[in-house]
């Protein structure tokens, strides 16, 4: 595709923090010309859900004043327990009849109401059987829909294109290492939720957001040691560090630990259950809470599975002269799906 001046910035609204992101494709690839990670204003964010709009606006606005942003049009991705996305398979039909029949087929597994719901598809380009079609389907509620639309708006920014984070993240790996023909799992650990999906032959067959995170050890170290959230959130990141810490924090970090483990694993069978022998051998991962100490041995040793790190920058350059090494660096783990929102176009769908 012919790629135009225009620039979208991407915009990331996890619970526990906002990030921005500005590209710019050449024949050289995609550059990062401008980034920026805030604090998610608290409580305003639960498990995806916007709670306060205003407040989240708020945030969104000082980011983009403050790091110089220029563009108002913006990509915004959706996760969490509000957005479904789920592999059909249904005989071949007519085209034109093939939104009716997604919605009636939706309207069989949804847990809510099929008329509150915006559902958009994407139809595999290989199939589990000769006579069927195999379909991505994505459903999200309206109200959560609209929560989104309203923040970027009140944060005086204008709402272009509604993404997926999970759907963002997979184009951000295909654009780093390329198609791969047999299964490869893909996590984005966040603070509430963890972004599991698998790809093949760069189609995602599979997506869950598991609702695990980093919240989950520092909350397992507040209310099992006395101390307040803040004071549990920088134990946790002194224990991941290798700093000193009181003992029963890895204690209770190993809690955490085994529960969040269990959700995932539970997530990878039922994955491996509905595969049709599509089984994963390999795993990427990315998120501020990957850097959480032991998650990622853990879940490579539980699961029988080897986890290597998502590198964003095989792809992406940096085309911004502050960004020293050391930060991109830092960043590392928060940028994948920004950067898949902001490599959108203008006016895709």
């Amino acid at each position: 595709m012919f790629f135009t001046s225009k620039k979208i910035i991407g915009i990331d609204i996890g619970s526990s923090s906002i990030k921005l992101a500005e590209v710019s494709q050449n024949s050289k690839g995609v550059v990062l010309e401008n980034f920026a990670v805030i604090p998610s204003p608290q409580q305003a964010i639960n498990n995806g859900e916007i709670t306060d709009t205003i407040l989240v606006a708020e945030s969104i606005r000082t980011a983009f004043k403050e790091h110089g942003f220029k563009n108002k049009s913006a990509s915004v991705g959706l996760s969490g327990t509000a957005v479904i996305i789920k592999k059909i398979s249904i005989p071949k039909v007519d085209p034109k009849k093939l939104r009716e029949q997604i919605r009636y087929e939706a309207s069989q597994y949804l847990p809510f109401d099929v008329s509150q719901v915006t559902i958009e598809h994407h139809v595999l380009s290989f199939t589990s059987q000769p006579d069927n079609m195999d379909i991505l389907v994505i459903a999200a509620q309206n109200e959560f829909i609209l929560n989104y639309l309203s923040s970027v708006n009140q944060a005086g920014l204008k709402c272009g294109i509604l993404d997926v984070n999970s759907l963002a993240l997979a184009n951000v790996f295909e654009l780093n290492y390329g198609r791969m023909n047999e299964p490869i799992a893909l996590f984005n650990f966040g603070s509430n939720i963890t972004n599991f999906l698998v790809l093949l032959q760069g189609e995602v067959i599979f997506s869950r957001d598991i609702p695990v995170g980093g919240f989950h050890f520092t909350n397992e170290i507040s209310k099992n040691m006395g101390v307040t959230f803040d004071e549990a959130e920088t134990l946790k990141i002194s224990q991941s560090a290798q700093q000193e810490v009181p003992e029963e924090t890895r204690t209770f970090m190993n809690m955490a630990l085994d529960y969040v483990t269990e959700e995932i694993r539970n997530s990878i069978d039922f994955y491996t259950a509905t595969a049709q022998g599509h089984i994963i051998n390999k795993a990427y991962f990315t998120g501020g809470a990957s850097l959480t100490a032991g998650l990622i041995d853990h879940l490579a040793d539980v699961l029988k599975l080897p986890f290597e790190v998502m590198n964003p920058y095989n792809a992406i350059k940096a085309g911004n002269k502050k960004f020293s090494s050391e930060y991109l660096q830092q960043i590392s783990p928060f940028v994948s799906i920004v950067c898949g929102l902001a490599m959108r176009k203008p006016g895709e769908k």
